[in-house]
């Protein structure tokens, strides 16, 4: 049964520094042992930490999918993973261009995100869980073996997107 909650806090650049998504994320991921983040930006509790931005507190500032490839070399497995890319292809271009690098046409479409959930998902041990940030609740979804337990809507008010926060768990080795 996956639980569906609507909340109101103010929004940030930061996701996790939203009060109601820190909470939940804190719930799922606890110490951060064994959890990935590619796109790490400035605070995420995972012990894998990528942001290409090289001013990130992130432990590597690689392409997400670069870091993605590296981190399976050498960990056969995750926990979970912590997935908050930028939420649109504009803001993937914005991005690209603070480090000095062009956004592509395999930059700004659907491929961006499943370039880097395609190698992950096979990675997540069976009861792992799948925390996705954005404007949508699609997740790594039923087809990568994933179901959907919580999602949590933030609403922010005034003309800001709501933020979405779909929690899956690994259900198919």
């Amino acid at each position: 049964m996956t639980t569906i909650n609507r909340v109101r806090a103010g929004a940030s650049k930061w996701t996790f520094k939203i009060k109601p998504i820190a909470e939940l994320v804190c719930r799922y991921v606890g110490n951060g042992k064994g959890w990935i983040d590619p796109y790490a930006g400035e605070c995420s509790p995972a012990e894998f930490t990528n942001d290409i931005h090289p001013d990130r507190k992130a432990t590597y500032h690689l392409d997400a999918l670069d870091f993605v490839t590296l981190m399976n070399e050498q960990h056969p497995q995750y926990n979970g993973v912590i997935f908050d890319p930028p939420y649109s292809y504009r803001q993937v271009s914005e991005h690209y261009s603070e480090v000095g690098r062009k956004a592509t046409m395999n930059d700004t479409n659907n491929g961006f995100y499943s370039r880097v959930m395609n190698p992950l998902c096979d990675r997540v041990v069976p009861g792992g869980y799948v925390i996705s940030c954005g404007w949508n609740t699609n997740g790594f979804g039923e087809n990568r073996g994933f179901e959907i337990v919580e999602i949590l809507v933030v609403a922010h008010g005034l003309h800001h997107n709501d933020t979405l926060v779909t929690v899956e768990r690994k259900v198919q080795p």
